[in-house]
């Protein structure tokens, strides 16, 4: 990568050279290795977060301890109704990648389209950061999401009664679900019908993450320009720099004429130019 004037740094603090050598030996690694790494930074940080826990509280009982832990993972989805259950520590470090392999044979056995997006799509894509949850795009009709709930229950996920009946009233189209033993969380969002979303859920991919339990992701370009469909209206720093770290890991690979087209139709096109003329392409 040929670095210009415009280039910007994923920080401000960074070096530009440091930064172009990070990603080009990011760019060595195959997909199943980034994965890998992003799993294990997670775990890492959940590790951190319950040794911290434990020190400040000590004396506490697991099941207080467990208690504390859930309300820092969670986060402002904490619900006084979700009930944590079983005292293995080892399971409450579970990274969103093993998540989404287990929700993978999930909703396969329910004959659910689905694919991972969000933060966790932008990290495997592109540039990896941390994530409280992972976000999903489910494709299931109204008369259909009685089944998945029940499903979801009977594997052990807790799914607000209140979220689910605003679901199939149509009056919400996302389902926060969290897992009762790893304390893992998950948003579900209904697909839309518009003709970019219909396209997104043709062209998800599934790699081969060699030993590791599949699962479905957005596309690079696809999360590139929904990213600069999300940032639109808040200007979130955020999303630019995911969508920045996205064409920085994948500029060599990426469907260009894709892009410029669906820019186009969503009326992206200034906002792709002036990311690509931030990562010099």
């Amino acid at each position: 990568m040929s670095t210009q004037p415009n280039y910007q740094p994923q920080a401000t603090d960074t070096n530009i050279n440091a930064e172009i050598y990070l990603f080009t030996r990011l760019r060595q690694l195959s997909i199943a290795q980034r994965i890998k790494m992003f799993a294990a930074h997670e775990r890492g940080l959940k590790k951190l977060s319950l040794a911290g826990i434990k020190s400040r509280n000590r004396g506490a009982s697991l099941e207080d301890i467990r208690r504390v832990f859930s309300r820092a993972v969670l986060g402002e989805k904490f619900t006084p109704n979700f009930q944590p259950q079983g005292f293995d520590e080892s399971m409450w470090i579970q990274d969103s990648i093993t998540l989404a392999g287990e929700l993978h044979q999930l909703f396969e056995s329910l004959n659910i389209f689905y694919y991972v997006s969000g933060s966790v799509a932008s990290s495997i894509h592109g540039e990896p950061r941390s994530t409280r949850d992972l976000d999903l795009v489910i494709e299931v009709q109204l008369d259909q999401i009685d089944l998945l709930v029940t499903t979801l229950e009977a594997a052990g996920y807790y799914c607000p009664a209140g979220a689910v009946e605003d679901l199939k009233r149509g009056s919400e189209r996302m389902l926060n679900i969290t897992h009762t033993e790893t304390i893992a969380n998950a948003d579900l969002y209904l697909n839309e019908t518009s003709p970019f979303a219909i396209s997104q859920m043709a062209r998800r991919i599934l790699p081969d993450l060699d030993g590791i339990p599949p699962f479905w992701i957005a596309s690079p370009e696809d999360m590139i320009l929904q990213k600069l469909l999300w940032g639109r209206g808040s200007q979130s720093e955020k999303q630019w720099r995911d969508v920045l770290g996205i064409l920085k890991l994948q500029e060599q690979t990426l469907d260009y004429a894709y892009l410029t087209d669906w820019a186009e139709r969503l009326n992206l096109v200034d906002a792709l130019s002036q990311a690509f003329n931030q990562v010099s392409l």
